[in-house]
């Protein structure tokens, strides 16, 4: 098995796409999250459905991901 210590362009730029969409994303869905259940919007612990979608716009591509979140305690 060949083990490759190097990245190429497309792969670098895929994961340094992909990091920051997760940091970001993870950071606002906890401060949003986090704010509706201390204004009562929600309860602690109450289960929240979640879509994301990415598009490439000029390459007409899309992808959905759909889940559900746990609000914070």
């Amino acid at each position: 098995m060949e083990t490759r210590t190097e990245m190429n362009a497309t792969e670098m730029a895929m994961r340094k796409f992909l990091k920051h969409l997760g940091v970001t994303a993870h950071q606002e869905l906890a401060d949003v999250l986090a704010k509706a259940v201390a204004d009562g919007k929600i309860l602690s612990g109450a289960s929240v459905a979640v879509n994301a979608r990415v598009e490439i716009a000029e390459l007409d591509f899309t992808h959905d991901i759909t889940a559900n979140l746990v609000a914070p305690e």
